[in-house]
């Protein structure tokens, strides 16, 4: 009896620290695929650049062509996390194929702009809209990127 109660907590203990390793190696799968993750957001026109960069800390932008002047800030994790979880909402696959719902970057009334993700090495671009008027399938991602920007 003594070795059925020994065998029995043995095994007991073995799947309990197993599972507890198996949520922790799940823990930090995610976090490697969200460091993994790059956001760029560019737009430009004659005499207009900007160009946002977001990564898991940081934020760079560049306002001008050369790209020598950069701004750099730390991007809060919650801020960041809020980029992932709209990221997650949009099928990437379909992210070149979107439609411009409006067409003012073809006389000059808006910038030209385009999303591109890096992610596992795979880098997907959309295609070009005006600055500002995304088409609706990626709208809250790029209203969120400008509004990181403007704070």
């Amino acid at each position: 009896m003594k070795l059925f109660v020994a065998c029995f907590t043995l095994i007991i203990l073995a799947s309990n620290c197993n599972s507890k390793k198996l949520a922790l190696t799940k823990t930090n799968e995610n976090t490697l695929q969200q460091s993994a993750v790059t956001i760029s957001y560019s737009a430009h026109t004659r005499g207009f650049y900007q160009k946002l960069i977001l990564k898991q800390n940081s934020l760079t932008e560049f306002k001008d062509y050369e790209k020598i002047n950069a701004i750099s800030s730390t991007l809060d994790a919650k801020d960041w996390d809020e980029c992932v979880r709209l990221l997650a909402d949009i099928k990437l696959e379909n992210l070149p194929n979107l439609k411009s719902p409006t067409n003012y970057r073809q006389y000059d009334g808006a910038a030209f702009a385009q999303l591109t993700v890096i992610q596992k090495g795979d880098t997907i671009q959309s295609s070009g809209f005006d600055h500002k008027h995304p088409p609706a399938e990626i709208k809250l991602l790029v209203e969120h990127i400008l509004s990181l920007q403007e704070n």
